[in-house]
């Protein structure tokens, strides 16, 4: 999945996708095209770095014998991507998985069942000596609620904006999972500085991650908005920051360029062996924030719902 910095998702997350033309005034490919793949008759738009990435074009070719049509550099999952896909000018496309505007236009997310897209589950990164059993058992039952169409509510309550008000979003996630207030912990709490990065997804989720702590007594100093992996993960090693929410597949691919492992267990498993001295991954959610590709509903029912169904390689 992407690196990120935005980056969220969402955030993110999130959640890639190729998405068909059908929305808007476009207009889904014609039947046969040639008779060739569904690929080559479509038009993918994506982020500029996409074209070149181990997982983007390449890795979809690679994976599924999937060339396009033609490559159109767009934004990263945002409105340019979205209205090339309704007007029509591309027929597929690379968004967030948690994009709220995938259910809002009614796109597709094709399925990925060869697994060109590693997998991208929230976890909480933490520091060793700040994982008790009290902060890991509050943290772990936030994870066991946490789900992709969770995450994508959140994001649509975020509204899309840049730095959105996250406490009140936070608050009535918790609240309608059962996880609000709670009883103390045994310790009596302590002190944790919690992070995030720089985009709504991740700053939604470590404001959960906050106020989870706060109801079990801890005290918790906030400092969202950090940015990069290349800026936090020093911050979490010299104990500037404690506690960030991360993505397994993107986590592992910095730690470890060349990590080759894709499902879930596999990449959580790794990345586990993988966290340098004195970090740790707690429980890791069902929620991922990913790439995909993603088409309109005209083009799926025309070609598939799976990636596997528009190229060579099936």
């Amino acid at each position: 999945m992407k690196t990120r910095t935005i980056i969220a998702a969402g955030v993110a997350a999130i959640s890639a996708f190729a998405l068909t033309a059908c929305g808007g005034g476009g207009s889904a490919p014609a039947a046969g095209g040639g008779g060739g793949p569904a690929c080559e008759q479509l038009v993918f738009g994506g982020p500029p770095e996409f074209e070149g990435r181990a997982d983007g074009l390449k890795g979809i070719s690679e994976t599924y014998g999937c060339d396009f049509k033609e490559f159109k550099a767009l934004d990263t999952g945002g409105p340019l991507t979205v209205k090339a896909l309704e007007d029509g000018t591309v027929q597929a496309a690379d968004l967030f998985t948690t994009d709220p505007t995938i259910k809002e236009k009614g796109f597709v997310v094709l399925e990925d069942p060869k697994n060109n897209f590693a997998a991208q589950n929230v976890v909480p990164l933490i520091n060793k000596a700040k994982a008790t059993p009290d902060v890991s058992a509050a943290l772990n039952a936030v994870s066991a609620k946490l789900t992709t169409d969770g995450l994508i509510g959140l994001n649509a309550k975020l509204g899309g904006a840049d730095k959105p008000d996250v406490g009140p979003v936070a608050k009535d996630w918790l609240t309608s999972n059962g996880l609000a207030g709670g009883a103390p912990a045994a310790g009596g709490g302590g002190s944790i500085i919690i992070g995030s990065a720089d985009f709504p997804e991740s700053r939604v989720l470590a404001e959960i991650y906050a106020q989870t702590l706060e109801a079990k007594g801890f005290t918790v100093n906030r400092k969202f908005g950090i940015g990069s992996r290349e800026v936090y993960f020093p911050s979490l090693k010299d104990g500037s920051i404690d506690l960030i929410p991360e993505y397994t597949g993107t986590a592992l691919q910095y730690i470890d360029k060349k990590a080759p492992q894709k499902s879930a267990e596999e990449v959580y498993t790794a990345l586990k062996a993988a966290v340098p001295a004195g970090l740790t991954v707690l429980e890791k959610s069902a929620a991922e924030d990913k790439d995909a590709v993603v088409v309109t509903k005209a083009t799926a029912d025309k070609y598939g719902k799976s990636l596997a169904d528009y190229g060579t390689k099936k």
